[in-house]
């Protein structure tokens, strides 16, 4: 394990992405810190109601779509907390349920080059 006690090192990011929560229902998102385990997101009021109208399907379960290094990665993710950080942003946690393999190599060498740098920082 690791300091913060997280069971995967977590990165901070500024990565845009797309959180689709249905065939019709897609918003775009910044993700703001990510792990092999699961991610944190930013987003409007947009993304907090796009989220809460899926409510009654709790626990919520959404795809989370962006680009690492050039490639694609996909991640199935369940809602695990929500905050509210002023009047129209918010901050959910994220934890990671499933991804291809391809998707988790390219998690796995960000996290690996950031710990690298990090480090001999």
């Amino acid at each position: 394990m690791h300091a913060d006690l997280r069971m995967h090192p977590r990165m901070t990011t500024e990565i845009p992405a797309e959180m689709i929560l249905s065939d019709e229902v897609a918003v775009d998102i910044l993700i703001r810190n990510i792990s092999l385990g699961g991610m944190m997101v930013e987003g409007s009021d947009q993304m907090f109601q796009a989220v809460q109208q899926q409510v009654p399907a709790f626990p919520v379960e959404v795809e989370i779509h962006f680009g690492l290094q050039g490639a694609p990665v996909h991640c199935h993710c369940r809602l695990i907390h929500t905050t509210r950080k002023r009047q129209d942003l918010y901050h959910m946690g994220f934890k990671a349920l499933s991804m291809d393999e391809h998707s988790a190599e390219q998690i796995r060498q960000v996290l690996a080059e950031y710990e690298k740098n990090r480090g001999s920082a």
